[in-house]
């Protein structure tokens, strides 16, 4: 007898909330709760199936340097960057995305139950592939001429 998987995820729709009307912290760093553990990111980028984010609590184990990535984060805030581009951007443009990688998580969207703070989400559409046509050699047979262009 053939038995159906289920599938595996929470059937919860993903709640978004904004930061509490108290909270006194960065306003571009973002909780997730994934697979009822709390976490606490830097919201690269998202869409219907993923989260792509900074995980602020690997830092330490990571030997990232946390300060100098909420720092860059911050002057990115400050600079409209939540809503203009990713904060990957930012963070290549001071050198430090080699470093901060070491720290970027990708987080499948059905495991989210929930997100407090900040959730950008940018149109990033890839070429995955370009087609091109084959030279092909010209036939033997196929008179071949060069003309001159005369301009002028």
């Amino acid at each position: 007898m053939v038995t159906k998987r289920s599938k595996r995820g929470n059937p919860i729709p993903l709640i978004v909330e904004p930061h509490p009307a108290d909270y006194v912290g960065y306003p571009f760093i973002t909780l997730i709760e994934y697979r009822k553990e709390h976490t606490l990111t830097l919201i690269d980028n998202a869409n219907d199936k993923l989260v792509k984010a900074y995980v602020l609590d690997m830092c330490g184990p990571a030997n990232v340097d946390e300060e100098l990535l909420i720092s860059v984060a911050k002057h990115w805030y400050d600079n409209n960057g939540l809503y203009r581009y990713p904060v990957s951007f930012a963070l290549s443009q001071f050198g430090i995305a080699a470093e901060a990688s070491k720290i970027y998580r990708t987080f499948n969207i059905e495991y989210i139950t929930r997100v407090i703070g900040p959730l950008p989400k940018f149109e990033m559409k890839e070429v995955k592939s370009v087609k091109r046509r084959r030279r092909k050699p010209v036939p033997h047979g196929v008179e071949v001429r060069n003309k001159v262009i005369k301009i002028g």
